[in-house]
C-alpha cells in the first residue's frame, strides 16, 4: 500500500514544478563526446557531474553549446560533430533546426535526425524506429551467429515540465559460445536483458522494454522514476554500479548546487531465477543507493558512494523494503546496525583529475567488509617475509574480510598530436569474496543480498577475484566514419570442485575455505584475452553500417592449455540503436 501512495504522489507532483529534461541513453555515443570535450577543455563541465551516469540531456546540450563557442583546441570534426549532436536535441538547443529536402508524406523524416518530430510551444515528441541488424561469422561454426532487433524509441517533454522516454524492442539472436557460457551463468537471461524463451536453432527471443519520466520539484532537485539503468564512475568498467545488468524500476532523486551533486537511488531488483516463495516466480530484492559528488577544483571532481542490498525472503515470509533505508541523509550501516537487518553495504569512492587539456586520470575504490586488525596481519606477515622482521606478531594473513576492489585509469584526447585520436586504459583489481553475501535464514538457496539483479553482477560483468587490463581506442578520420579498438585482459581465480574460492558473486562466502590465507586470484587461474576491431560509417543521421572482427582466447594460467577460441568477422546494420557489446 504505501508503494502505490508514493507513486501517486509521484506522478502528481510534475503539475507544479519547473522545467525538466530526459537523459542520454546508457551506452549512447554523445557519452563519449561529452568526455572528450572535457578533456579538451581540462576542466569538467560545470552543468553536469560526469561520474554520474546517464547524463541529463539538458545539461549536455548547454556544455555543448559552451564548449563549441568558448574552446579554441577543438577539431574542424568536432564542431561538426557539436553540431549534429545539437541537431538532434531541438528542444533544448539553441541552434536553427535543420529541415530535410525530401519529407516523407510531408510529416515523416520533415527533420533529418528523426522519423516523426512535434516541436510546438507546450509539447515535444520525437518517434525514432530502431533497428540492429548484425550476423557474425566464426571460424570453425557453420551457422552464422546473429541479433535482429527491431522497435521503437520515444521521447517528448509536456509543457515543459515533465520528460518522458519509452524504448520497446523485440530480438531474435544466436550468440557465440562465450556469450551461451556467461547465459548459462545467469540462469538464461541475455546479458543486460532479462528472460529469454528458446528460439530456431540455438537462438534465443527476448524482449526490451525501457522506459521512465522525470521532472524538477525545484530548480535544484529533480526526479526520475522507470525502469532503466545507470552507471557510477569515470572508467570503461565500474566497480560499484555498472550499466551491465538488466533495466530495473527505480526511484531516483538528484540534488544538485553549484558545486556538488546528491544522488539518491531506489531500485527493486528481482532474484531470478532460483528463489521463489508461494508460487511466485521471481523473489523480490531491492538495493539503495547514496551517491555524493564534489567539484573540488574545475579540474578535480570526487565522490562518494554507499550501497545497501535488501533481500532474503525465508520459507514462510516475503520479506519487503525496510522503510528505514528511505532516509535521504543517514549512513546505511548505522540502519543497518540499529534495526538488526542482516543487509550487504558497500561504500567506495569514485575521483577523476584533468591534469591538463588532453590528459586526465581516475580510479575507484571499492570496500564490501574492511577490518584493520587483518590489515595489521597482513602487514605483520609482509615485514616478515621481507626480512624486516624475524617472527609474527599476529597468526594469519589474507583474510576473507578483507573485500575490496581498486580502480586505476588514464584517458586522453588527440593523444600524440594526432587529431581526433582518443585513448583509454585502466586497471581493475578486485579481491576474492567481493560482492558475495550469505544466506540469511539458512534456506539452502543462494543469498539473495548479493550484489546482482536477475543473476547479472550489477558491477563487474565477470564477477570478483580478477586482474584486468582494459583498454580503448577511438579514431575518426571523417565526420561519418568512427575506426575504433577495444582490447581486455584479465587472470581470475574460479572455483575449484565445488569449492568457493571468490570469484562467483551469486554464492555464499560462507563456504569457503577458511577465514585466513584467501590470497588474490586464489583457486585456478584462467585468462582471458578479448580484442575487436570495428569499423562504423553513419550513411544518412542515425543509420550505420558496421564492421568488426573480434578474437577471444581463454586458457589455464597455470598449464597454458586453450580452453575456448573465437575468431569471428561480422557485418551489420543500425539505426538509432547502440551496438551490442559483449565484452567479458
Amino acid at each position: 500500500m504505501k508503494r502505490y501512495v508514493l507513486i501517486t504522489i509521484l506522478l502528481a507532483m510534475p503539475f507544479l514544478l519547473p522545467a525538466q529534461s530526459v537523459f542520454l541513453p546508457s551506452g549512447s555515443p554523445d557519452l563519449l563526446l561529452m568526455q572528450r570535450l572535457e578533456l579538451k577543455a581540462g576542466r569538467h563541465a560545470p552543468q553536469f557531474h560526469s561520474s554520474l551516469k546517464p547524463l541529463e540531456r539538458r545539461a549536455a546540450v548547454g556544455f555543448a553549446e559552451q564548449a563549441d563557442t568558448t574552446l579554441e583546441n577543438l577539431t574542424r570534426l568536432d564542431h561538426q560533430l557539436l553540431y549534429l549532436f545539437l541537431q538532434r536535441n531541438p528542444e533544448w538547443s539553441a541552434l536553427p533546426a535543420d529541415s530535410s529536402r525530401r519529407p516523407v508524406l510531408k510529416r515523416f523524416y520533415a527533420f533529418p535526425q528523426d522519423l516523426f518530430r512535434y516541436h510546438g510551444k507546450d509539447f515535444f515528441l520525437s518517434v525514432n524506429p530502431v533497428l540492429e541488424l548484425a550476423f557474425d561469422k566464426e571460424q570453425g561454426v557453420e551457422n552464422l551467429h546473429y541479433i535482429n532487433t527491431r522497435g521503437i524509441e520515444v521521447r517528448g517533454m509536456i509543457n515543459r515540465k515533465v520528460g518522458f522516454y519509452t524504448f520497446l524492442a523485440e530480438n531474435q539472436a544466436r550468440f557465440p559460445d562465450f556469450v551461451r557460457r556467461q547465459m548459462q551463468w545467469h540462469r538464461g537471461a541475455v546479458p543486460g536483458e532479462g528472460w529469454t524463451k528458446g528460439f530456431g536453432e540455438g537462438g534465443v527471443d527476448f524482449f526490451t522494454a525501457r522506459g521512465y519520466i522525470a521532472f524538477q520539484a525545484t530548480d535544484n532537485i529533480g526526479f526520475q522514476f522507470g525502469q532503466d539503468r545507470n552507471f557510477s564512475g569515470h572508467g570503461i568498467r565500474s566497480l560499484l554500479l555498472s550499466d551491465y545488468a538488466n533495466n530495473y524500476l527505480f526511484l531516483k532523486i538528484n540534488t544538485r548546487y553549484k558545486w556538488f551533486h546528491y544522488q539518491n537511488l531506489y531500485a527493486n531488483l528481482l532474484d531470478y531465477p532460483i528463489r521463489s516463495l508461494g508460487g511466485n516466480a521471481y523473489d523480490p530484492k531491492y538495493a539503495i543507493t547514496h551517491q555524493l559528488s564534489f567539484q573540488i577544483t574545475k579540474n578535480f571532481q570526487l565522490g562518494f558512494f554507499e550501497n545497501v542490498m535488501v533481500g532474503g525472503s525465508d520459507s514462510l515470509n516475503r520479506r519487503g523494503m525496510d522503510w528505514h533505508y528511505f532516509n535521504p541523509v543517514i549512513f546505511y550501516r548505522a540502519i543497518e546496525h540499529h534495526v538488526g537487518d542482516p543487509d550487504k553495504v558497500t561504500v567506495g569512492m569514485n575521483w577523476e583529475y584533468l591534469i591538463t587539456r588532453g590528459l586526465g586520470v581516475y580510479g575507484q575504490v571499492l570496500v564490501n567488509e574492511f577490518y584493520l586488525d587483518d590489515i595489521r596481519r597482513d602487514v605483520d606477515s609482509l615485514l616478515v617475509r621481507m626480512g624486516l622482521r624475524k617472527d609474527r606478531k599476529f597468526s594469519g594473513f589474507a583474510s576473507h574480510r578483507n573485500k575490496f576492489g581498486l580502480q586505476v585509469g588514464l584517458k586522453t584526447a588527440d593523444v600524440f598530436g594526432i587529431k581526433d585520436l582518443d585513448l583509454q586504459g585502466e586497471v581493475n583489481l578486485i579481491r576474492p569474496f567481493v560482492y558475495q553475501h550469505y544466506d540469511t535464514y539458512g534456506s539452502g538457496l543462494r543469498p539473495a543480498s548479493s550484489y546482482s539483479h536477475y543473476s547479472q553482477p550489477l558491477a563487474h560483468p565477470v564477477g570478483a577475484n580478477l586482474a584486468e587490463w582494459a583498454f580503448m581506442g577511438r579514431y575518426r578520420p571523417m565526420k561519418n566514419l568512427e575506426l575504433s579498438t577495444a582490447l581486455f585482459a584479465y587472470t581470475q581465480g574460479r572455483d575449484v570442485d565445488g569449492v568457493n574460492y571468490g570469484s562467483n558473486i551469486l554464492r555464499d562466502y560462507r563456504d569457503r575455505p577458511g577465514d585466513f590465507n584467501n590470497t588474490f586470484l586464489q583457486g585456478r587461474q584462467v585468462s582471458v584475452v578479448l580484442g575487436e576491431l570495428s569499423a562504423s560509417y553513419q550513411f544518412r543521421p542515425g543509420w550505420f553500417v558496421d564492421m568488426r572482427y573480434l578474437a577471444r582466447r581463454e586458457k589455464e594460467k597455470e598449464t597454458g592449455e586453450s580452453l575456448f577460441t573465437n575468431d569471428m568477422f561480422g557485418l551489420g546494420l543500425r539505426v538509432n540503436a547502440v551496438p551490442r557489446k559483449h565484452y567479458f
